[in-house]
């Protein structure tokens, strides 16, 4: 079996060698082989040409946007031409700023409290200093708390110089009171004070408690103005003075407890109570022996106890329990 070519043969001249020395060529020439190859080539030997895109009317397409080195651009350059822009016009140096998580906000405490930490350390040292220059004094009234004994003025000798000691133990008791008022607020409403300033909860209590004591004295002054002769009267107020110092002076270490060494609340609360208590009993007693020494007035000094002692703190206490729960509609 004979194989022949596809295509017909040619007849060529002969070509005479030339001594010119042969010219480089920088394209490169494939001659087909083949007659459908010679046919995709337009017919005629093709050059590898560099392609080159073109709009449908036949203008050259050229990329709108080119980097500064020089290298053949894809067809779909002008897609990503704005995004290498920015990049382009963006700073060299760019600044960031690290931004930590979010913790827990921390909660209010008395310790923490530069201003209430300081005015008690205050108060305590002017409560002692009152103490060590009235003790002579101190000492007979205490005495006089627990015996019996009238006199027609107890404080003649020393009322020029001793009401100013006993103005500021009678405010330190109603601010040492309002310390633990809030103290009370911060365990059992820790969200009120997202709300209200705690110096704000601190002036409240210490008011409320300053008038409850200007009540009592207010009330204790009428009934027994009342019922009562003069040096009745004047016993019972030395005795009821003597109560209210008396608060104070134990109030003070269980403040200095609660605030500095942060005692728990029920424990706080449970010392409170039974020194109130214990405050309580002995007026009770005195308002028995003062004014209803016989047995008969034993029903009389429970009713005259209850009026003006009970009605009164419980009354002030539904106040602080007012300003606790709608402490924003209050204040």
């Amino acid at each position: 079996m004979v194989v022949h070519d596809s295509l017909p043969p040619r007849r060529t001249a002969i070509v005479p060698v030339s001594s010119a020395p042969p010219v480089r060529r920088d394209t490169l020439v494939m001659a087909p082989a083949d007659s459908a190859a010679q046919a995709f080539f337009g017919g005629e030997p093709a050059v590898l040409r560099k392609f080159v895109p073109r709009h449908v009317d036949g203008s050259p397409s050229l990329p709108r946007w080119q980097l500064t080195d020089e290298f053949d651009a894809p067809v779909d350059a002008h897609l990503w031409a704005p995004f290498a822009k920015t990049l382009s016009d963006a700073p060299v140096h760019h600044t960031t700023t690290s931004q930590g998580v979010a913790g827990d906000p921390v909660p209010y405490r008395l310790r923490h409290d530069d201003i209430v930490t300081s005015t008690l350390l205050v108060s305590f040292i002017l409560m002692m200093w009152v103490i060590a220059s009235s003790w002579k004094f101190l000492r007979v009234m205490v005495k006089d708390f627990f015996y019996h004994r009238v006199r027609p003025n107890l404080f003649a000798d020393r009322v020029d110089t001793e009401l100013r000691g006993r103005f500021f133990l009678v405010a330190q008791t109603c601010f040492l009171q309002g310390i633990l008022f809030v103290d009370y607020v911060q365990d059992v409403l820790p969200e009120t004070f997202e709300q209200t300033s705690p110096y704000i909860l601190l002036l409240a209590g210490t008011t409320v408690v300053g008038g409850y004591y200007l009540a009592k004295l207010c009330l204790y002054h009428f009934v027994n103005s009342l019922f009562f002769d003069a040096p009745r009267r004047r016993l019972w107020n030395d005795t009821y003075f003597v109560s209210i110092l008396s608060v104070g002076v134990v109030l003070l270490p269980l403040a200095l407890l609660v605030v500095f060494f942060d005692l728990p609340f029920v424990q706080a609360l449970t010392a409170y109570v039974l020194l109130m208590a214990f405050v309580k009993i002995l007026l009770l007693y005195k308002a028995y022996r003062i004014f209803f020494s016989s047995f008969s007035g034993s029903l009389h000094v429970i009713l005259y106890f209850c009026a003006l002692e009970i009605v009164p703190l419980l009354f002030a206490w539904g106040l602080l329990e007012t300003i606790t729960h709608h402490g924003m509609l209050l204040l």
